[in-house]
């Protein structure tokens, strides 16, 4: 079993020669300006950037509740032991297949981790032995199984363990049994994990509508309606909220900030900008969740842009064509994103000009260009970024430099990324596994 070892190194980055604009008396167009020359290039680090950043102190965590961690989805650097081995493997239920999709990341906290399979089974594991508590299939007798997808997501809040379905159900359970509490249905497949904030749950449905929901019984609180979009990519980016602010996404390329109390709406923003030479950046939708630090949400669009706003006017801080569909992770000032193209990438948080690029294997064979790999992440823990890929394979990356400097077969098929609870890493792969690193 190979382990990851963390290794201190230098921050040295490469420099290139930058491009400078060019003015013009043309009449000034309104609307979002992206160069077009810049379209299809490489991303390289920007030349003028010779600092250190330093890494925040990791810092145990013991509570995972929702997806992206907490609610704003910035996480840090969680603690993590230097070398780290498999502890356990337990099944979760149903794997993927190409008609259900594992969409759920694992959720923790109390020394428990719980998931949901693709079926829609609940399951809750000891964090320490993976030893079951208890499981309970949540769809009705009768659903069909056309639905495909299921299990979309999990949250966890006072003593409650909240399921999005993608039968269109909400079902809020005991998290110390898993007794049902509650149940609505949205009457559309639901395929956001639930964001928990304020006494109340937010989920984002297949047919574009963002809905809060009371957390004691379910009850429908509000609901805004974002335009619908004829293609768009399976499952949706959980709401962020902090401060009093929630920010969330749409299929549409659309961005909307909103009071989590009544679902007002503070201000709008597209993110439909694209790549315009590569076709497969038509889809603007936004499966990456928002992350929310202080006053800047930072958002990125499959259709090829990655932004910085203010949260409170919606106003454009930068961007850089950078498209995924991978939540970002912050870590001090340093804002870490794998792209479409597997370009790992770190970039300054404050400016979003690029540090390094690590540019990831794409292809299961490289030489034919076949078997193309899927990454997700990245998750930092333990002074070291994880990622994943639909090969099985888990490689850790030196934040500092973009360096591989560890790599683990996980399973055979990929996984979501991971979570840290109780400096453990859990990931859940394609083949219905919860496994434990420590």
């Amino acid at each position: 079993m190979r382990r990851y070892v963390f290794f201190r190194i230098l921050f040295i980055l490469s420099a290139v020669a930058g491009m400078s604009a060019c003015a013009s008396d043309e009449p000034v167009l309104t609307g979002r300006k992206i160069s077009v020359l810049t379209y299809g290039r490489e991303l390289m680090p920007d030349a003028d950037l010779k600092k250190t950043y330093l890494l925040p102190e990791p810092e145990s965590v013991s509570a995972w509740t929702q997806a992206g961690g907490l609610s704003h989805h910035v996480m840090q650097n969680p603690a993590l032991a230097p070398k780290i081995m498999q502890a356990w493997k337990v099944s979760i239920g149903k794997g993927g297949s190409k008609k259900s999709v594992l969409l759920a990341e694992p959720v923790g906290q109390k020394g428990i981790v719980y998931t949901v399979d693709s079926a829609g089974y609940v399951q809750a594991v000891s964090a320490l032995n993976g030893k079951k508590i208890w499981g309970v299939l949540l769809p009705e007798k009768g659903t069909s199984r056309k639905v495909g997808t299921i299990g979309s997501g999990l949250a966890l809040a006072d003593g409650r363990l909240f399921v999005s379905l993608g039968t269109g159900q909400v079902v809020g359970l005991d998290a110390n049994n898993g007794t049902e509490l509650w149940r609505v249905d949205l009457h559309s497949p639901v395929r956001s994990a639930p964001t928990v904030y304020g006494g109340r749950l937010f989920v984002v449905t297949a047919d574009n509508r963002l809905t809060a929901l009371a957390q004691d019984d379910g009850r429908t609180l509000w609901q805004h309606y974002a335009f619908m979009e004829s293609v768009s990519l399976l499952g949706r980016a959980a709401p962020a909220i902090d401060n009093g602010t929630g920010v969330a996404a749409f299929a549409s390329g659309d961005v909307i900030a909103f009071r989590p109390e009544n679902g007002s709406i503070l201000w709008t923003e597209s993110l439909s900008g694209t790549r315009i030479n590569d076709a497969g950046t038509e889809i603007n939708d936004i499966r990456a969740r928002p992350v929310i630090d202080a006053d800047r949400v930072f958002v990125v669009s499959s259709g090829g842009l990655l932004s910085a706003l203010d949260l409170k006017t919606g106003g454009v801080i930068w961007e850089r064509e950078i498209g995924g569909t991978n939540q970002p992770w912050l870590a001090g000032d340093v804002l870490y994103i794998v792209s479409s193209y597997a370009e790992l990438t770190a970039l300054e948080a404050s400016s979003g000009k690029i540090l390094w690029v690590n540019h990831l294997t794409q292809w299961q064979n490289p030489e034919k260009k076949k078997g193309r790999l899927i990454w997700t992440g990245p998750v930092m823990a333990g002074n070291r970024l994880i990622l994943t890929n639909s090969d099985g394979k888990a490689i850790a990356v030196a934040p500092q430099t973009g360096t591989i400097i560890g790599w683990d077969d996980i399973d055979d098929k990929g996984s979501l990324p991971p979570i840290v609870l109780n400096d453990t890493l859990f990931f859940i792969t394609e083949n219905g596994n919860l496994i434990a690193y420590r």
